[in-house]
């Protein structure tokens, strides 16, 4: 679900003692002030008309009483002005209750410009706390505002994001070898092994040793933990099972394989597609029930081909098993010696760390997957799929086609959907050409925008929907018929059963895809001849928040 906050404005000002600032890293981000873009469109303004002129400090956004846009992430700008010397020393926020005080970043086009970019906002209501030092010889200069934020959508869209619930990314192999593997003489000890990836900053392993479970829990603590695993080792092809607790014998057939696997508590990952033990197309389109596939492997992605071949297949088997089947990407090291360890990895965002937590996260495609950089922040801001990366030169997003639709800075990054996209998926690319790849944010139909309207040739049903969308009609339960919306998401439905009378329209939109994915609906209600009752000319919104189907 997309959280759009409504927000109304108090301002406070008042002097405090300096105080040490504490930090939270992974809510700051420096954001460059020309290069916010949305799509090929200019980022709109924020700033409240009503707000005092040259006050030293200034919430500019969000501001105003009207709403400010559907997601996760929500945009904080701030303007800090010294009127005597020009200089403001550093900018923090905070949120609600919450003394952790976090930095915000000055533009480096406009120096009375700061900003931070808020993740995951809970619904309800909240206060954001600025604070600026060094403002007119001041210690501390503060704003306050109040937000509401509140499940409403305001676009033909409903964006259906894999990061929209609340937690931490915590990095993590699924794929790695100790000496417990026939292969694996120049690795180490499963417990050394998983010790030595907790060195280099993971928080999470699944030890994959050939059709052996490798699961040293003695290395566990509050930081670190180590899951269950095993890979099902067979020349049909092979497939990592994290959180698995028993082995399949890899004389199975690649389905029973991923059956069984998965009656024993495990996920299901594809390895190394293309690789001379691998997955073709073809297995990609005829098995059921795997989680993902690795789109990179440290150990047998050809450096000088990169990931395209694994990208299209990925693209291909999504495009065929469609939104309730979606099946996700991993990269993965495929270590077998110390030196081979952390060139892909999973970033997971989940609740805590615990293994229960990390599988349904990937189970849920809460994670992004990568070979180099990481997304400082991604999800959905003002209904548009946003992205941060602080080590990235640019930040790419492709359609289901494979089609390059924006390329932006990696300060922050938005495209807009046009509502005609399938699903778009979204790659942070570094200057060498390491990448970290998001999973597909679907686009599905929201609840159609209707009016009834009557007139001496009849009565009319005319609103807007997805571009290309199929809006089903009923009435009291009876299903009158269809219409199929334009390029530009209009539609009008006629017929003579929308003469006089009471009438209870129920609309429902599905995507103009072969799974046909249903939206939520909207009811329009009216009376006689005067056309529809006292709700708006956009009807009732029904909604319901898109959920992950059963994967089959």
């Amino acid at each position: 679900m997309n959280w759009r906050p409504l927000v109304r404005l108090h301002i406070s000002r008042h002097l405090r003692l300096p105080r040490r600032p504490q930090r939270r890293i992974l809510l700051t981000f420096g954001l460059a002030f020309a290069a916010l873009v949305f799509g090929e469109r200019a980022f709109a303004g924020f700033a409240d008309p009503s707000a005092p002129v040259n006050a030293p400090l200034e919430i500019v956004a969000p501001a105003g009483a009207g709403p400010i846009g559907d997601g996760n992430l929500v945009l904080v700008e701030v303007k800090a002005v010294d009127r005597l010397d020009g200089v403001v020393d550093r900018v923090e926020l905070a949120f609600d209750s919450d003394e952790l005080w976090v930095s915000a970043q000055q533009s480096p086009e406009d120096s009375a410009r700061w900003r931070a970019i808020w993740v995951d906002p809970a619904p309800g209501s909240h206060r954001i706390r600025v604070r600026a030092y060094g403002v007119e010889q001041q210690s501390v200069v503060e704003q306050s505002a109040v937000i509401d934020v509140q499940d409403v959508a305001n676009t033909s869209y409903i964006i259906d994001n894999p990061y929209a619930g609340s937690g931490a990314f915590r990095k993590g192999e699924l794929h790695m070898h100790s000496t417990a593997s026939f292969d694996g003489w120049n690795s180490l000890p499963p417990a050394q092994d998983a010790l030595a990836y907790k060195a280099k900053g993971y928080q999470f392993v699944a030890i994959t040793d050939h059709d052996l479970i490798s699961y040293p829990q003695e290395v566990n603590d509050a930081s670190f933990i180590c899951i269950p695993g095993y890979e099902s080792t067979a020349d049909s092809g092979h497939i990592t099972a994290p959180f698995a607790t028993s082995v399949v014998s890899p004389d199975l057939p690649p389905q029973q394989r991923i059956d069984e696997i998965l009656a024993s508590s495990g996920l299901a990952i594809l390895a190394h597609p293309g690789w001379r033990v691998g997955w073709t197309g073809m297995d990609f389109s005829r098995l059921r029930g795997y989680t993902a596939i690795e789109i990179f492997n440290g150990g047998t992605t050809d450096p000088a081909k990169g990931s395209s071949g694994n990208l299209k297949l990925w693209q291909d088997v999504l495009n065929e098993k469609g939104y309730r089947n979606r099946i996700w990407a991993v990269a993965v090291d495929d270590s077998h010696q110390p030196e081979a360890m952390d060139r892909g990895w999973v970033m997971v965002k989940s609740p805590e760390l615990s293994s229960d937590a990390i599988k349904r996260s990937i189970a849920n495609g809460a994670m992004y997957a990568s070979n180099g950089p990481s997304f400082g922040a991604i999800g959905v801001m003002n209904g548009g799929i946003a992205a941060v990366s602080p080590d990235a030169a640019a930040i790419r997003y492709f359609n289901q086609d494979g089609t390059l639709l924006f390329e932006g800075p990696p300060a922050l990054s938005v495209f807009r959907p046009t509502g005609k996209e399938r699903w778009v998926r979204v790659e942070a690319v570094m200057p060498d050409g390491r990448t970290a790849w998001s999973q597909p944010f679907w686009l599905m139909p929201n609840a159609p925008r209707a009016a009834f309207k009557t007139s001496p040739l009849g009565a009319t049903l005319a609103g807007q929907t997805l571009p290309g969308a199929r809006v089903h009609v009923s009435d009291r339960g009876q299903y009158l018929g269809s219409v199929v919306a334009g390029d530009d998401g209009a539609f009008s439905y006629d017929s003579p059963e929308l003469g006089d009378g009471d009438h209870e329209f129920w609309l429902m939109a599905t995507a103009p895809w072969p799974d046909q994915v249903e939206g939520p609906a909207t009811l329009l209600t009216a009376s006689g001849t005067a056309g529809f009752s006292a709700l708006d000319a956009i009807g009732r919104w029904i909604r319901e928040a898109p959920v992950h189907s059963p994967r089959g």
